[in-house]
């Protein structure tokens, strides 16, 4: 055996990265759909031509 063997204590390393933040209005994609938030909600979408089109109608700026 060798002499004088201790363990040492491992840490896991702390993480510097923090989590994207959007600002509301700002399309984004997360495992293949697009979303974006909108007044604390959050709208998600299977195209980026159909978040743009709800974010267009949910501003105001769209057709009814």
């Amino acid at each position: 055996m060798i002499k004088d063997y201790s363990k040492k204590d491992m840490e896991a390393p702390k993480s510097t990265m923090k989590a994207p933040t959007y600002d509301d209005g700002f399309i984004f994609e997360r495992d293949g759909m697009f979303f974006f938030k909108w007044k604390g909600g959050e709208c998600g979408y299977h195209s980026k031509e159909d978040a743009e089109a709800g974010l267009k109608k949910l501003s105001g700026n769209g057709e009814s």
